[in-house]
């Protein structure tokens, strides 16, 4: 079932955009302030970065981790936030909702 929600993911500790359904789980993008993520093996992967974060409200530099993230229902807090992607991030965030190939890097 498709849903279209902002929640902060307790178990990540960052706020996600829930966007599917699958039984139990919940399908999410992590929002991130950081340029890159680091995961096991040394490989960094480059985060995609936002035109504007979808709280109006916030200013600075906001990127979207390029991974479907599968988390339990109750890894997420009860309090739905009423953001909305830019215009010009909504292609990026289609993309990674695909699973599109994202180029990874190796950190030395």
């Amino acid at each position: 079932m498709a849903r279209s929600e902002f929640r902060w993911n307790k178990k990540r500790k960052h706020y996600a955009y829930i966007h599917k359904d699958d039984g139990n789980k919940r399908i999410n993008i992590i929002i991130s302030s950081k340029p890159h993520v680091i995961r096991k093996g040394n490989v960094a992967i480059r985060n995609v970065p936002l035109y504007r974060h979808p709280n109006a409200k916030k200013n600075g530099q906001f990127y979207v981790i390029p991974r479907n993230y599968a988390d339990d229902q109750h890894s997420f807090d009860n309090k739905i936030y009423k953001w909305e992607w830019d215009i010009n991030d909504k292609r990026k965030i289609k993309r990674i909702k695909k699973n599109r190939r994202v180029k990874n890097i190796k950190l030395k």
